[in-house]
């Protein structure tokens, strides 16, 4: 019974509905569940910094996001005002609730349909996706849900052999946040030849470059800013911050060490093996990039958990829920006042917090090396 409720397309969307009710009521600002969001905070730091003028990003302002998120909240504060004068912030947030509220189920749909198209169990949709501690917690903390649909979308297009079109999406997922298009390595990497390469970088670099070249063209140095501001970021939710302070100049060459070296040895098993599978060389360059940042935020998991649904990454359901519950648990003990619902305050030891982020950075390490490196050396030999 449990499984026949779990796979039906109705039921996921039905749980999703209500589970996002639950999430948009759990950030609320300075209420609900009390739960951090920087759907909040980055608004009223950059478009409310005094009377909530509501400057027009990348032209008048600086935003640290990319140009789709940064237009899209722009966009909400505009209608927030339209729709209350007096209470600009609460407007905001509930016009950015219910129209994140779209990629969401959108990214449902697509997983579905990636399920489908790879012939795995849809209930997963609903296990690694839907009924998480991230759908809870980090979907409505940031705006990542936006590229993660476009990522997820592109790969299923990929699948279905459309290189133009998946590109012109990826494309789009880069513009909404960076990291979100990640998966784009795999699919290049897994194109047959490089006429299907070459369709589908320039369709990725068309949108791209359609959405940026305004912005470009009227204010250069903002559209530069952000990544400035990336580079300068400290180290946050690494492995590094076990041996190094949060501004240490190492985190720069380590990071691309790191991530050099774990390609390399990405691309010396693909050689080994032959494989070219888009779903498992999606994943694998996704984990081993965010192992190797310097800049992995627990929000961050919105983009791995399509690719759980997906690929047997976790050995054990259990595991995945473990990793996901710890990387959450960062949020609501170390940014978030969870129980001041109940009149109860609390403040967890940073070196906790510090312990958790570092674990889980570290987890994601072991996806990428020994279920995913390791694994698919074991099966190219007994192919062999």
């Amino acid at each position: 019974m449990l499984r026949d409720f779990i796979r039906g397309p109705l039921q996921v969307y039905s749980v999703a509905f209500l589970l996002y009710l639950f999430s948009a009521w759990l950030h609320f600002p300075y209420g609900g569940g009390h739960i951090y969001s920087d759907l909040v905070s980055v608004f009223q730091v950059r478009e409310c910094p005094s009377g909530c003028t509501l400057p027009v990003p990348y032209i008048q302002t600086f935003v640290e996001y990319p140009v789709i998120v940064a237009m899209f909240m722009y966009a909400m504060g505009l209608l927030g005002r339209l729709l209350s004068s007096t209470d600009i912030l609460d407007a905001y947030y509930l016009c950015t609730c219910a129209l994140l509220l779209i990629p969401t189920l959108l990214l449902i749909r697509e997983s579905v349909k990636v399920t489908k198209l790879l012939g795995v169990d849809e209930g997963r949709v609903m296990r690694y996706i839907v009924v998480t501690p991230s759908f809870l917690i980090m979907l409505l903390l940031n705006w990542y849900v936006i590229g993660v649909f476009f990522s997820t979308f592109a790969l299923r297009k990929f699948m279905q052999g459309s290189r133009w079109a998946s590109g012109v999406l990826l494309g789009l997922s880069a513009a909404s946040n960076l990291v979100t298009a990640l998966p784009a390595i795999g699919m290049i990497l897994s194109s047959k030849g490089l006429r299907e390469q070459a369709k589908f970088v320039a369709g990725g670099l068309a949108s791209y470059g359609v959405v940026n070249a305004p912005f470009v063209l009227l204010n250069p140095s903002l559209w530069l800013s952000p990544w400035q501001y990336a580079y300068n970021w400290y180290i946050e939710g690494s492995w590094m911050l076990a041996f190094l302070n949060y501004y240490s100049p190492l985190r720069h060459p380590l990071s691309t060490a790191t991530f050099i070296l774990e390609a390399a040895l990405i691309l010396w098993t693909i050689g080994k093996t032959g494989m070219r599978d888009t779903v498992k060389l999606s994943w694998i360059f996704t984990f081993a990039f965010l192992f190797g940042t310097y800049i992995f935020t627990p929000q961050m998991n919105m983009i791995l958990l399509p690719l759980f649904a997906f690929a047997p990454i976790a050995r054990q359901y259990v595991e995945f829920l473990v990793f996901d519950l710890v990387n959450a648990l960062v949020i609501v003990l170390g940014y978030s006042q969870a129980l001041f619902v109940f009149g109860i305050s609390y403040a967890f030891p940073g070196s906790l917090i510090l312990y958790m982020v570092i674990v889980r950075s570290l987890w994601v390490g072991k996806f990428t090396i020994f279920d995913g490196v390791w694994r698919m050396l074991r099966e190219g030999r007994k192919v062999a």
